[in-house]
């Protein structure tokens, strides 16, 4: 019926004689309610998503180059909202579970019979009428960004963190996990980070990943966090935090054109197994250095409780070292200060 909503369809799979079979059938048993594309391979699937918004997507397991669960997982990180299942001839509870990891919201055996291909039509339509809320929503004063960044990147999620008021004033662009871009107002980069995470109040959603106009932010997520909770508390410090208002204009460029340069980084386990390091002479000395600041700490919390250690920060010649302990993770962190372009 041309009057009902249409569901986009996509089902990938590199047998074209199933691939013609369920585009007919369930084109039929649809109403026409169903538009159905089909891609014998991930490479045409891909380009068929740049095409078109796809509801749901229906991959099968064995594929060439790319299998269905590497691909599904991409799908998971690239398109969130979007549903999907997975297909396979020769079930297993190895497949289900691999299957379900990576991001699927279905698992099926391939049937046999035409019954068999109407019970999946069935199961595919109560999928596509589960309901979600459309992007995750939040109001800045009870949950903080940085907070709804962290899970995200830790997720290694891909999606865009939109922060608005009357209307959107920022965007967050954060990829498989990582922040690639940040604009408000005539910032972008670090410094539209720091800005908008020093909003007082406001609102913001999780939107469907899509590629920036460039790439404006790098480094370990961590530290772009780090320094931007350093930014924002020296505003409060200042007293600057108090006048801003969440207002498009508030966000213009600053004239300082102090900036900070990346020197050496290392996260690891508070157990000292290494997670990520750049650039960093001595790892062993770094991690048994960051345990023993976290072990002080607690040596003296038991002494005066004053709250646990989240943070350290040391001034260094031309520039400083910051030491982070949360969530299990020990973070370290020297920088040195340059200048940016006058």
């Amino acid at each position: 019926m041309n009057n009902q909503a249409q569901h986009q369809v996509l089902f990938v799979d590199d047998d074209g004689d199933f691939l013609k079979t369920v585009g007919d059938l369930f084109g039929t048993l649809s109403g026409g309610s169903w538009q159905i594309h089909l891609a014998p391979t991930t490479d045409r699937a891909l380009e068929i998503l740049k095409e078109v918004s796809v509801d749901l997507v229906v991959v099968d397991i064995k594929m060439p180059v790319l299998d269905g669960v590497q691909f599904v997982g991409m799908l998971q990180r690239r398109y969130p909202k979007m549903k999907r299942a997975m297909l396979t001839a020769f079930a297993d509870e190895e497949k289900r579970t691999a299957s379900l990891a990576s991001g699927a919201d279905l698992f099926i055996e391939k049937p046999r019979t035409p019954d068999g291909l109407k019970s999946v039509f069935a199961m595919l339509g109560e999928l596509l009428q589960w309901e979600s809320r459309d992007g995750f929503q939040g109001v800045l004063r009870r949950v903080g960004l940085s907070d709804v960044i962290q899970m995200e990147c830790l997720a290694r999620n891909s999606s865009i963190l939109e922060i608005y008021n009357q209307h959107v004033i920022g965007r967050v662009y954060i990829e498989d996990g990582q922040l690639i871009h940040a604009a408000g107002g005539d910032l972008t980069g670090e410094q539209a980070l720091q800005k908008l995470l020093s909003l007082p109040g406001g609102s913001f959603e999780l939107a469907q990943f899509e590629a920036p106009p460039k790439q404006t932010l790098s480094g370990p997520w961590e530290f772009l966090l780090m320094e931007a909770a350093r930014v924002r508390d020296e505003m409060a410090a200042n007293g600057a935090a108090a006048g801003l208002e969440v207002d498009p204009q508030t966000l213009s460029a600053p004239a300082d054109t102090s900036a900070s340069r990346l020197e050496e980084t290392l996260i690891c386990f508070s157990s000292g197994e290494l997670l990520y390091e750049a650039q960093c002479a001595d790892v062993a000395a770094r991690a048994g250095w960051l345990q023993s600041v976290v072990d002080q700490a607690g040596q003296l919390g038991g002494i005066l409780p004053l709250g646990n250690f989240e943070r350290l920060e040391l001034a260094l010649p031309g520039g400083r070292a910051v030491a982070l302990a949360r969530g299990g993770r020990l973070v370290f962190v020297r920088v040195s200060h340059t200048l940016g372009d006058a």
